[in-house]
């Protein structure tokens, strides 16, 4: 209890800590690329005034290229790491993750079998909400047992339904004819905010704000759901519906952030896992911590993706699973045996 009221106390400088490294990981996102930009002059030209720059097109490169795909990049890592905070906490487990889940993957599949249909855009997250949602309810009823959901499956059934959708995928890409759609899949697979302009972010935030909004709001009943289906239902929650909910908004987030930057791993299993580390026992504070961290981590792994390639854009999926795999495994060696 000491330890929870200490960690607590220091919430508010944990929490403008985090604030501080998002703000700075913006600024240095907008400044750095093939292209440098001042910040003197990145700051004024957000405000609307004139630059010293000789540079031609600099405005343009900031306002139209780097500012929309930044804030894209900070939507999809908030909006992945809120669905991983959701889904963990329905299974009760830090394990669970979008991608380990099998989610991604159906929304992947959903989204790739609609660039092949040659669907408008728009409708790109419904889309991937859908084949989500599907994929999250296999996986569930393929994971449960008495007394909730067993991790082991959990992760099993993630592998298997991942599996099948990469499967229908690389049929997807092979039955095209290796044209242009084929081509889109294939970059989109590998995970990458390249290209995303405004239009994007409209679509992205209405679905992720949204998300995270309505968690918020679900937090406490998510405290009274961790102590067991049994109990909750004890307290007057009704489990069943609460646990739709939930998932809802976990799918939706996860599916408008799919569309956006492809299969990106990892950021649902380290942004919740960090953010119970530094706030105990406060479900609203964790929440938000997890969207920081996650829009932190995607924000410098896709400035690390466009900066250090030498000539070409490296994949942000692939940059990702090199932190989270390790990270990944270090959960695994610290759970004991009869928590798997």
């Amino acid at each position: 209890m000491t330890s929870a009221v200490r960690a607590n106390s220091n919430s508010i400088p944990r929490m403008l800590f985090l604030c501080c490294v998002l703000i700075v990981g913006l600024g240095i996102s907008l400044c750095i690329g093939d292209v440098f930009v001042a910040p003197r002059d990145a700051i004024s030209m957000l405000l609307g005034g004139a630059t010293d720059s000789s540079t031609p097109g600099i405005s343009d490169i900031l306002t139209q290229i780097r500012l929309p795909r930044t804030l894209v990049a900070t939507a999809v890592g908030a909006a992945l790491a809120v669905a991983g905070y959701i889904l963990q906490a329905l299974s009760r487990n830090p394990l669970a993750d979008p991608y380990l889940t099998g989610v991604s993957s159906g929304a992947g599949l959903a989204v790739a079998a609609a660039i092949i249909l040659g669907l408008d855009y728009a409708i790109m997250p419904a889309s991937a909400f859908a084949g989500g949602l599907v994929a999250a309810v296999l996986v569930a009823q393929m994971s449960r047992r008495a007394g909730g959901l067993s991790v082991t499956r959990l992760i099993l059934a993630g592998v298997a339904v991942s599996a099948v959708c990469g499967s229908l995928i690389t049929l997807l890409i092979t039955q095209s004819g290796g044209g242009p759609q084929a081509q889109g899949i294939i970059f989109w697979l590998a995970g990458g905010i390249a290209g995303r302009g405004w239009s994007d972010l409209s679509n992205l935030s209405i679905y992720t704000i949204g998300g995270i909004i309505a968690t918020l709001l679900l937090s406490k009943q998510m405290r009274v759901l961790s102590l067991g289906d049994e109990t909750a239902q004890s307290l007057g929650v009704e489990v069943g519906r609460l646990q739709w909910m939930l998932l809802a908004c976990a799918v939706l987030m996860c599916g408008a952030a799919v569309s956006a930057s492809g299969l990106v791993a990892f950021v649902g299993l380290i942004a919740p896992n960090l953010a119970r580390m530094l706030f105990i026992h406060d479900e609203r504070l964790e929440i938000i911590a997890s969207a920081l961290i996650g829009a932190i981590l995607v924000t410098v792994s896709d400035l690390a993706a466009r900066t250090l390639g030498q000539g070409q854009e490296l994949p942000l999926g692939t940059l990702l699973s090199l932190i989270g795999g390790p990270f990944f495994l270090y959960l695994i060696s610290t759970r004991k045996g009869d928590e798997l």
